[in-house]
């Protein structure tokens, strides 16, 4: 791909990647699964802060943020873990929307912190799921990715981040696979598995609303039935 390329997901390796770290596995195009387990295999230290992921990941950061950012409420995560990491999606989601080409976020976003071992974890339950879906991505529908595609990219990932973020049962699980399959599907310009991961992720959404209709008519009723209001 051109070095120019503006697209968001696309952008290409530096060559002054740090050498001390994990970002030359993610600076070479290999597979999700593959630079998400060196990322989080070299960790050193008890914790890993959100900037230190960035960071690992070099100029491939969007791509790979999104997916690792989503795993955790993919499967069974502990409590207060959705908030955590769905604030960065939120901020990436409109910084792709903005057409910005590398991931940034404020200084106390990226000074939060997550446990290595949680997140190692989480990568042996995620990995095997993630490879057998890698199996089956190839080059299809290329007009489907463009910068307008990639925008779009990032109004589903504000999106998700805020389903992720309303504290409601159901809210957070559907949308963030669908986030993690439109990751993937876009980091290997796979149609297919685009336009899957939009559907689950537009029926995870419908919940998100359904849920909230719901909330809303009750929380009326209830204060109807209160104050008279």
């Amino acid at each position: 791909m051109n070095a120019d390329d503006p697209r968001t997901l696309h952008a290409a390796p530096r060559d002054d990647v740090r050498e001390n770290g994990t970002a030359p596995e993610a600076a070479g195009h290999k597979s999700v699964s593959a630079v998400l387990r060196a990322v989080i295999d070299r960790a050193q230290g008890e914790t890993i802060t959100i900037g230190e992921i960035i960071e690992a990941f070099g100029e491939r950061a969007f791509g790979f943020v999104l997916i690792l950012f989503s795993l955790p409420n993919c499967v069974p995560a502990p409590p207060g873990i959705a908030g955590i990491v769905g604030t960065p999606v939120l901020i990436f989601g409109i910084q792709m929307m903005l057409g910005h080409r590398h991931p940034w976020l404020p200084g106390f976003v990226k000074r939060r912190s997550v446990s290595v071992s949680k997140f190692k974890k989480l990568i042996d339950i995620a990995e095997p799921k993630l490879r057998r879906l890698e199996s089956y991505c190839k080059p299809r529908v290329p007009q489907l990715f463009s910068v307008v595609g990639d925008r779009m990219v990032g109004l589903f990932a504000f999106l998700v981040a805020l389903s992720v973020l309303i504290p409601f049962p159901g809210t957070n699980f559907p949308p963030s696979i669908a986030l993690v399959i439109v990751s993937i599907a876009v980091m290997e310009e796979d149609g297919y598995l685009l336009t899957l991961g939009y559907l689950i992720g537009l029926a995870g959404l419908a919940y998100t609303v359904t849920v909230l209709g719901a909330s809303y008519h009750l929380i009326r009723a209830g204060l109807a039935s209160w104050f008279g209001i």
